[in-house]
């Protein structure tokens, strides 16, 4: 029951509540393609730091790595004392964008419904980078790797990725921070 001294209705409360479980999903996912794309450039880089200096599979991870942490870059501020420096990414517009909307009982406004779509669109447009990245390379090094008898690098379903995490979150069972390397 809503507070009769309140400004809002019942019809602002349900567009409240709308636009801050899409930023809610919308956090959640951009938590899962950070995640996925950071185990590509530490599995890339690890699995680099197994072949000699000359090696052309070492280069190909190297790049791998770097094109990785590029589209990271892309979403979460790199640079030391986060958003102190003025550096802000999806991550940090997303996060700012919900508790805004969250923390207000009353109608978004206009311009936060349409903030919501823009930072949604920018962070597909990363993620199908990403895809595209792994589509593109995945395939050769894991064959090289697999040649060198090394471990392949693979990408976690973000359906896999929640399962996990709700696990973690099990009653009894220690956090462990998310994504687990892929060997």
């Amino acid at each position: 029951m809503l507070d009769p001294r309140a400004k809002y209705s019942l019809d602002d409360r349900k567009a409240q509540f709308a636009l801050s479980t899409k930023l809610y999903h919308l956090l959640e996912h951009m938590s899962y393609a950070t995640s996925a794309i950071q185990t590509v450039r530490d599995s890339a880089t690890a699995r680099a730091a197994k072949l000699g200096d000359k090696d052309a599979l070492r280069a190909r991870l190297h790049q791998l790595a770097a094109d990785s942490d590029k589209l990271r870059s892309k979403i979460v501020a790199t640079k030391e004392g986060g958003m102190i420096t003025g550096e802000e990414r999806i991550r940090e517009l997303l996060g700012k964008l919900y508790g805004d909307v969250n923390g207000y009982e009353g109608a978004p406004t206009d311009y936060q419904a349409a903030r919501t779509n823009t930072l949604a669109r920018e962070l597909q447009d990363v993620i199908g980078d990403f895809r595209k990245l792994t589509d593109k390379e995945l395939a050769g090094i894991n064959a090289a790797l697999k040649k060198k008898k090394l471990d392949a690098i693979q990408l976690q379903s973000e359906d896999e990725w929640k399962k996990q995490r709700e696990g973690e979150s099990a009653p009894g069972k220690p956090a462990t921070g998310g994504f687990r390397e892929m060997d």
